[in-house]
């Protein structure tokens, strides 16, 4: 199968239904609910996109079309900007005890430098948008904030 040429990157916003597995039992991608029906994500390989997501979780993806031929679109991650946005489920801490991030309650770490934390709100339960470089550790998948908005806090960093 030919890949056509990929497109501009765009937001893709929707809700997971399934994950896609592959031959081997690792998760290659996954099936999310748009407001244009169907839509299929492949992530890159070793699957580090998945730690990000889970079934019944809102995402907002910077995504490149693959294809179109098929049921459904398919499309793959872009380097582009990453936009988060969720509840902040916990606070994380710097080794010295400063607030550097949190934890949204679809797993993703949004990382913002200590000074900065200090310029929020920062509590759990509070709503939380974040746009930034996306990076895959191996224990988590970090967002490193350029800006955040906290319950109407809106900062650039």
């Amino acid at each position: 199968m030919t890949k056509k040429s990929r497109a501009t990157a765009f937001q893709l916003r929707g809700k997971v239904l399934a994950f896609n597995i592959s031959p081997k039992g690792n998760i290659e991608g996954v099936l999310l609910d748009t407001d244009s029906g169907l839509a299929q994500l492949n992530f890159t390989k070793h699957g580090a996109d998945a730690r990000m997501m889970r079934v019944g979780a809102k995402v907002d993806v910077a995504v490149e079309l693959e294809h179109d031929r098929g049921d459904h679109p398919v499309y793959a991650p872009s380097d582009a900007e990453f936009h988060a946005s969720g509840t902040i489920a916990r606070l994380n801490y710097a080794l010295h005890g400063d607030i550097n991030g949190c934890h949204l309650d679809d797993g993703m770490f949004v990382h913002i430098k200590p000074d900065e934390a200090k310029r929020y709100d920062l509590r759990v339960g509070a709503k939380i948008t974040a746009s930034g470089s996306r990076r895959f550790g191996a224990d988590a998948v970090v967002l490193d904030a350029d800006t955040i908005n906290v319950s109407d806090q809106r900062i650039a960093l």
